[in-house]
């Protein structure tokens, strides 16, 4: 699926050469929601019977992304972007084993989220003369590290676990540009990331400038 998806990229940047295009500088802002939440990973505690409490910041967050697209076609381009999906940080609490030993249970057991570089085609469809529909589709390279917390009984001291991860995996997205003025336009966007077999949601609003 990845090497068809670069191959596929590939052929659209080489259409470049014989079209007149634009480039598009952009940001967004908004939340990100999905992944593992307390619920979730209090019962994978219970199923590696653990009596503990677990909290999370990391079923919804702040999240952004910048970019820059070169519009090779009317409707065709291509986008690379860095995106930064939030911070996810879990704390537990309520146990009375060893914290060390309850880290090393529960493993990669956690919210997904990252940051890192997206690879994408974009195609836009016009709906009037100043809002367009637009979809992307590409590959989201991503690395992530989490904090574990919790409380040692047995000192009182707070203990931090910390899990680096990375990866790649698909991106899709779809929104709405509406145009501003001649080379400015607002967006309202819905990106979908699976961040190691995890779905995570981001939705956010932003603004982009075009150029020639």
């Amino acid at each position: 699926m990845k090497i068809v998806l670069m191959v596929w990229l590939a052929a659209l940047l080489a259409c470049s050469s014989v079209h007149a295009g634009s480039f598009i500088i952009g940001g967004d802002l908004g939340v990100a929601t999905g992944g593992e939440d307390a619920g979730s990973l209090n019962n994978q505690l219970e199923e590696k019977g653990i009596i503990a409490t677990a909290t999370t910041n990391g079923d919804i967050r702040m999240a952004w992304q910048t970019y820059i697209t070169y519009q090779f076609l009317t409707r065709w381009g291509v986008e690379l972007a860095y995106v930064d999906l939030g911070e996810a940080t879990i704390n537990i609490d309520g146990v009375d084993q060893d914290i060390n030993d309850i880290l090393d249970k529960i493993g990669d057991n956690h919210p997904r989220s990252a940051q890192g570089a997206k690879l994408a085609a974009t195609f836009r469809f016009e709906l009037n003369k100043s809002l367009q529909l637009q979809s992307k589709l590409g590959a989201f390279y991503w690395e992530t590290n989490y904090a574990f917390g919790g409380i040692d009984n047995a000192t009182g001291d707070l203990v931090i676990r910390e899990v680096f991860l990375s990866g790649t995996d698909i991106s899709a997205g779809l929104g709405l540009v509406h145009k501003l003025t001649n080379n400015t336009s607002a967006h309202l966007d819905w990106n979908f990331y699976s961040i190691d077999g995890e779905a995570v949601n981001l939705f956010t609003f932003g603004v982009s400038y075009r150029f020639y």
